[in-house]
């Protein structure tokens, strides 16, 4: 398995864990590992890909959908992810959390996140 390395760390810090500590910056990034390159391409470069498999018919997405954003993301910014939202505004739900960033589920607070998280699912989700 490939190492990740100083400049990997430091583009981690700044665009996702900005809101840690430092030294919880470096104990969350020393558990993270490389992603898919492939899904990462399918995603991001979607356009490009002939086979799309990111591409989602929105039309059949039926089940209540909760989009959630970190108002100081900076690797998806809240407007990105309000347009997730608004893609799916039959049944989706938005929620944009203040003093937080890409790192949500670590972030000082994270239990506020998953208390408004688990009372969604119990009020979308039934029985």
């Amino acid at each position: 398995m490939a190492v990740l390395g100083k400049t990997q760390f430091n583009e981690a810090a700044s665009s996702m864990l900005h809101l840690l500590t430092p030294e919880e910056q470096k104990k969350t990034f020393g558990k993270l590992v490389y992603e898919s390159g492939r899904a990462f391409f399918e995603m991001g470069f979607w356009l490009f890909d002939s086979k799309g498999a990111a591409k989602i018919d929105e039309s059949k997405i039926t089940c209540p959908v909760l989009v959630v954003a970190g108002a100081e993301d900076r690797l998806t910014p809240p407007r990105v992810v309000k347009k997730i939202a608004d893609k799916y505004n039959t049944v989706s739900s938005y929620k944009e959390f203040t003093n937080h960033s890409h790192w949500i589920i670590g972030e000082p607070g994270w239990q506020k996140t998953a208390a408004y998280v688990s009372k969604w699912l119990n009020k979308a989700c039934p029985g």
